[in-house]
């Protein structure tokens, strides 16, 4: 979605022409917030020192720089154990690390979090406390920019120094790394990441390798540079984790495009991220269509930088997932052609919070807003579909409201198309309602 310059966009989830049950996808709720350590005491009122968050910067620029050099001796000796449950786990996320084309690894100044009870004071020491710390990586290759993750660290000092001894005493934050049995698998244009064997990763490997040529088709003209990253959990649970939904609200999504803007409005550090049961659902054409839709948001969220209407957002993402599906009209709308037929078909372009599964059956309106698109494709050819596309992409920054993405999209409509939002939305609606007639 692209209503506003979010950083999270949701996929189909269920087809018709896939065989599943389900009733579809559509737009989530801004991603929650980062969760806050839950401590059992205020912080202190005597704030750490000066010394000990330059000794643990010194620190993390030492892990940092192992990351990035595969210095697992390096990396170790940032570590108070490497036999504690926490030791253990750093290390296995270390080799997952090791397995990525890590281009930036960096950590920034630490923040003292709140104190920690006194309960777990007498299990580390007097001394030991707890810092939130904000990291960046890329992946060379692949992103254009930078992503950012947080960590809270629990500090103890042993023999003197300052030593990691724990992550858990506050809201770090779930990245691709930490999933069970890591495994990456590489082509000429898709990354996939996700648990293994690297047998289960490889056919989303080819969704994603034909979701790039797919979208460079359709997208034309741009500077997308044509890299697919895929993050392919075990569980919808991982899932949510990753991407900072609850579990339930990923229920009616296949995919989740995931990722932050830069400061001019466009996104260079996208993940697909895969819900693997609602996926599972589908058959492999509609598991294709739900990595092109995703991959389209990535190749327009990495070069445009203006927000557009939902329905212009997500339709575009369907038109091109089903531009080489062969499946009907009639197969792919069902959902939308038999709310027509009851009566309560769409009256106006869907709006945003139509999109929105928490609050409704979204199924039908991906159909409308697919269907929207198309008939401007089938009207006025795909190459003026894009040009139409980019002048609605013209508000007045990057969270524009949405009356002025609604203006600078009803402008597209004159300059580009010669029509109204009306006129258009008249013509739009008499097509679905011969289409479901028929």
């Amino acid at each position: 979605m692209r209503g506003k310059r979010m950083g999270t966009v949701l996929a189909v989830a269920c087809l018709a022409l896939a065989g599943c049950s389900g009733t579809g996808t559509g737009t989530a709720p801004h991603p929650s917030a980062s969760a806050r350590p839950a401590t059992t005491t205020q912080q202190d009122s005597a704030q750490p020192s000066v010394a000990r968050e330059e000794a643990l910067s010194a620190l993390l620029a030492r892990r940092a720089a192992a990351v990035r050099d595969r210095d697992r001796t390096a990396f170790a000796a940032t570590l108070a154990s490497t036999t504690s449950g926490f030791g253990l786990r750093q290390l296995a996320q270390l080799d997952a690390l090791d397995q990525l084309p890590i281009g930036r690894f960096e950590y920034g100044t630490p923040e003292a979090a709140p104190a920690l009870g006194a309960d777990r004071l007498a299990q580390l020491g007097p001394d030991a406390w707890v810092a939130r710390v904000e990291g960046r990586y890329s992946l060379k290759g692949y992103d254009t920019a930078t992503r950012g993750f947080e960590s809270y660290f629990t500090v103890v000092r042993r023999d003197g120094r300052w030593l990691l001894a724990d992550d858990t005493d506050g809201g770090t934050q779930t990245q691709a790394w930490d999933l069970p049995d890591f495994t990456v698998v590489e082509g000429d244009g898709a990354l996939v990441l996700g648990s293994g064997p690297a047998s289960r990763l490889r056919p989303y490997l080819a969704l994603g390798e034909h979701a790039v040529g797919q979208v460079r088709d359709v997208w034309t003209g741009s500077t997308w540079n044509g890299r697919l990253v895929l993050v392919v959990p075990r569980t919808p649970a991982q899932m949510a984790e990753l991407v900072g939904q609850q579990a339930g609200s990923v229920t009616q999504v296949a995919a989740v495009t995931d990722g932050p803007f830069d400061s001019s409005g466009r996104a260079g550090a996208d993940r697909v991220v895969v819900n693997p049961t609602a996926f599972a659902g589908l058959q492999r054409r509609g598991q294709q269509v739900v990595i092109t839709h995703e991959a389209t948001h990535v190749a327009i969220r990495a070069t445009t930088t203006r927000p557009v209407p939902l329905w212009l957002s997500e339709g575009m993402a369907d038109y091109v997932g089903y531009r080489d599906v062969d499946a009907t009209e009639q197969q792919v709308a069902a959902a939308l052609f038999a709310q027509v037929r009851a009566g309560r078909g769409p009256t106006a372009l869907p709006s945003a919070e139509e999109f929105d599964p928490a609050h409704t059956t979204i199924g039908p309106t991906y159909n409308a807003a697919w269907l929207a698109v198309r008939q401007v494709a089938d009207r006025y050819g795909t190459s003026t579909l894009v040009r139409f596309y980019r002048a609605a992409a013209s508000a007045p920054s990057a969270d524009a409201s949405a009356s002025e993405v609604d203006a600078a999209t009803a402008r597209a409509f004159q300059v580009v198309l010669h029509t109204t939002v009306a006129a258009f939305t008249r013509q739009w609606l008499a097509s679905i309602r011969a289409a479901a007639a028929g």
